[in-house]
């Protein structure tokens, strides 16, 4: 499902059905779809930028979750050591290199930008100074954000290029550890779907930031650009009410990016020892 704007922009929300298969009445995977539904649920949020903080806080319990309970358990264990397991792991690696890639990827992009905010803050707050210097500032301030905004922009186009890996088959079998190996390899596929979702929603929000977001409960930040642009411009007169608004538009974004880079960084974590547990299997 995806969130239409206004402005033709579309914001990606994770409405794909994650259910797992009924057949599999197992605690561990009652618990997984659990946390996955919670993830869905979370189209109703009032604001594109808490959607996605609560998402990714949602990614960093499920992942935990997986890696403790699932992929670290012995019975979990036994079941992807198993010979004919081996593609489920292998492709189980090569998802948690792409979600490291683009969570690794993402942090840096926000710490770059919530950085060039800062900078443009303290020269907003300045008096007496030079103003021609302060729009300096400004103008370079939005050189860059088309730069950031184009750089999320591609991250997105890759990644929505990037189909899921076709489920490796796991043997049918009548055995209790066969039955746990489909268990497992259905939680890996669904979550794996889940995060790739959750990172496309991250990088359309980040593409086109505040992009008719009032109504999401957000400030405008298409507005507070225009405004810039137009103080460099020379167009307004007053200095004093006009960088003050720019203060609080400018506060607003960078508190909300502070916390998703917040949740990223928790998220890196959890995805590096989901791949540590998966290397530990096929490396003992």
């Amino acid at each position: 499902m995806a969130e239409s704007t206004s402005s033709g922009a579309t914001t990606y929300v994770p409405a794909r059905s994650i259910s797992l298969p009924t057949r599999l009445i197992h605690p561990k995977a009652q618990r997984v779809e659990e946390e996955l539904k919670k993830i869905q649920a979370l189209n109703s949020s009032s604001s594109a930028s808490s959607r996605i903080q609560l998402g990714l806080a949602k990614l960093v319990e499920l992942y935990e979750f997986v890696n403790e309970q699932v992929i670290c358990s012995p019975q979990g264990q036994q079941a992807l050591s198993l010979s004919r397991n081996a593609k489920l792991v292998e492709d189980a690696l090569d998802e948690s290199i792409l979600l490291l890639d683009v969570s690794d990827f993402t942090r840096d992009l926000i710490e770059t930008f919530t950085e060039q905010i800062q900078v443009l803050q303290s020269a907003l707050r300045r008096r007496g100074g030079d103003l021609s210097s302060v729009q300096a500032e400004i103008q370079t301030y939005i050189s860059f954000q088309k730069k950031f905004k184009n750089a999320a922009a591609r991250q997105l186009k890759s990644l929505a290029r990037t189909q899921p890996k076709k489920k490796s088959a796991v043997i049918k079998q009548s055995g209790d550890l066969d039955q746990h190996s489909t268990m497992v390899s259905n939680i890996l596929s669904q979550s794996n779907a889940s995060s790739i979702s959750i990172f496309k929603s991250l990088l359309q929000f980040l593409s086109s930031p505040g992009e008719n977001q009032k109504k999401n409960g957000e400030n405008n930040f298409t507005q507070a650009i225009h405004s810039l642009k137009a103080m460099v411009l020379g167009s307004y007169p007053i200095w004093e009410q006009i960088s003050t608004s720019m203060l609080g538009e400018l506060a607003v974004l960078n508190f909300s990016l502070e916390a998703i880079k917040d949740e990223l960084s928790y998220l890196s974590r959890r995805l590096i020892q989901h791949r540590a547990s998966l290397l530990n299997i096929v490396t003992p």
